[in-house]
């Protein structure tokens, strides 16, 4: 193994942890696509932690902006980084416009150091510019520009918030104030469990798979991983709903048993196929 291969290996981990289903996705992808997907995943990865895994706000600017630079000299065909070096090694790849890249930068930066939302609508709008352009990457990358850049950008901001609640301590800024003021709860209360939270937290979920059966209502074409994650991010909303503990559940089950991925992605798969034989 040469030492950029073992680079990107650790990278590629790195990814699969927080992703796991992907490795179930992996098997049912075209080898040349799989690596594909594999690359612009832990780029996405790399780049979503530093716009919302980041404490300190000028750390966070001054690794985006080190990304910033790193994507605009792969796009002129000087990648240095082991995920750009195989990333930008596919043709395809590097045909795309610095432009599009440079979108991606423009839309971590602007997460950085933002406040809560007051609606779920407006936090949508808040995470659009990020994912709108990551969607508009993995169309041209993965579905040969085929797919919905819009409805694909709303189902990764959903998975973004879904799994964000997650985390084991609830990020109270994730709950918008119409929501907080429905339930009567001011976001200081929402550090510690209680029935008024979990009946706030069902609400929330509700609305998160109602905006999901909305950006899938839209047809069209849709890489394999988001259509998996989409399916097992649904049924964890579902059953987190049904939970006694909404939050508690949440977090003990953000990543779905390795044969429920398995199983997901071999009906994606299928149903991918069927679709394109007709």
């Amino acid at each position: 193994m040469s030492d950029s291969t073992a680079a990107f290996a650790s990278f590629e981990e790195k990814w699969l942890a927080a992703h796991p289903e992907q490795r179930m996705v992996a098997l049912f992808l075209d080898p040349a696509l799989r690596l594909r997907a594999s690359a612009f995943g832990c780029l996405a990865h790399e780049i979503e932690e530093a716009a919302f895994g980041m404490r300190e706000v000028p750390v966070a600017e001054a690794k985006l902006g080190w990304w910033r630079q790193e994507l605009f000299n792969a796009a002129g065909g000087h990648p240095r980084h082991p995920i750009t070096l195989l990333l930008f090694s596919d043709e395809d790849v590097a045909a795309i416009p610095a432009r599009d890249w440079n979108a991606l930068i423009d839309g971590a930066l602007e997460q950085l150091d933002a406040s809560g939302a007051a609606s779920l609508d407006d936090l949508i709008v808040r995470l659009d510019p990020f994912y709108s352009a990551l969607a508009n990457l993995e169309s041209k990358l993965l579905c040969a520009g085929r797919a919905n850049p819009e409805s694909d950008a709303a189902l990764w901001t959903l998975a973004h918030v879904l799994h964000a609640l997650a985390r084991p301590q609830l990020d109270a800024n994730l709950l918008p104030l119409d929501l907080c003021a429905r339930h009567g709860l001011t976001r200081a209360q929402l550090a510690q469990a209680s029935p008024a939270r979990d009946a706030l937290l069902r609400d929330f979920l509700t609305d998160i798979e109602r905006e999901i059966a909305g950006a899938l209502g839209i047809v069209s074409v849709r890489p394999l991983g988001l259509v998996v994650r989409t399916r097992l991010d649904r049924k964890l909303g579902a059953r987190a709903r049904a939970a006694r503990e909404p939050h508690r559940y949440l977090v003990g089950h953000v990543h779905a048993h390795a044969w429920s991925s398995l199983w997901a992605a071999w009906r994606e798969a299928r149903a991918a196929r069927m679709s394109a034989e007709r």
